[in-house]
């Protein structure tokens, strides 16, 4: 069933169409340093341009679920305006399990969006919306339905940048909200592979983290203390972790609560995160304000 999913997966990402950025006129902020031995980064709205501005927060119609299911093999039941019923049962599912999460210890809960969407769509069968067949691939639905709803594209600059931040010997990572798919887009779009891998080429593998694997999400500081062990392997402390994001609560407040040194990315309006109702993130300054991913290179 992988090899067919990604086998089946590759035309759709030929089809992602560029999006501009929403500049936001912001002022940068930003010197050399000496001090950075690493550079962390969010994924949505600071590496790639996400049309909802963040995963998970995303616009849904009809004709979404109907390609999506077509696509993944879903024999439908109903017409195209009762397929929103979905929609329903899916917000339902998401709120019961992040309840669930909190009730259970997990103030910032990430869900596995495949196990979701398992349980909305066996719900959906249940009520004559759709039919689960022998050839239905939960994995695509899921992907094609991601790519239909959320538009992406990667960031100016953001190739370049990231090649030259490597050949510098820089170690790189990722803390992300995220879904197994995020890896195989960032993958894509740096390097034209489309292979089912819970990391991104080019990103340490020891300094990565995607909260689905977790089940824990951005702004909880868990997701940034994993970090911590491979860190202090390295011999590089807290603070010679440079973090780049585009949320002032759950990128800059929350990885400066570990002692990271902070990149507020104020690159595109709708990932443009002030934060300015929290009471915490409001007061909080980061040690650098970039727009454009290439002024990291005038930092580190």
């Amino acid at each position: 069933m992988k090899n067919n999913f990604l086998e089946n997966l590759h035309p759709f990402l030929e089809k992602i169409q560029p999006l501009e950025i929403e500049p936001t006129g912001a002022i940068p902020s930003f010197s050399k340093s000496d001090s950075i031995k690493a550079v962390i980064f969010d994924i949505y709205g600071t590496l790639i341009i996400s049309s909802s501005g963040d995963i998970m927060q995303s616009s849904y119609d009809a004709s979404m679920f109907w390609d999506a299911l077509k696509t993944a093999g879903y024999k439908i039941l109903v017409d195209e305006n009762e397929l929103m019923r979905i929609h329903a049962l899916f917000k339902n599912e998401v709120k019961r399990a992040r309840q669930d999460a909190i009730n259970n210890g997990t103030p910032f809960p990430e869900l596995n969006i495949v196990k979701v969407w398992d349980k909305t769509l066996k719900l959906a069968q249940e009520e004559k919306i759709i039919e689960i067949l022998p050839k239905s691939d939960l994995k695509l639905f899921v992907f094609i339905f991601e790519l239909n709803s959320n538009k992406v594209w990667p960031m100016p600059s953001m190739h370049t940048t990231i090649a030259l931040l490597r050949s510098k010997n820089i170690p790189l990572g990722i803390v992300s909200n995220a879904q197994f798919y995020t890896p195989i887009i960032m993958n894509y779009f740096l390097h034209d592979k489309v292979m089912e891998d819970e990391f991104i080429e080019g990103f340490e593998d020891d300094i990565s983290v995607f909260s689905y694997k977790l089940l824990k999400g951005k702004p909880d500081t868990a997701i940034y203390k994993e970090l911590l062990p491979s860190v202090e392997k390295r011999g590089i402390k807290p603070s010679e972790v440079m973090y780049v994001g585009n949320d002032m609560l759950k990128d800059i407040y929350a990885s400066s609560e570990l002692g990271f040194t902070t990149c507020f990315y104020a690159g595109d309006m709708r990932a443009y995160r002030l934060r300015e109702d929290h009471p915490e993130a409001s007061k909080i300054k980061p040690n650098y304000i970039i727009t454009d991913l290439k002024q990291l290179l005038d930092i580190v």
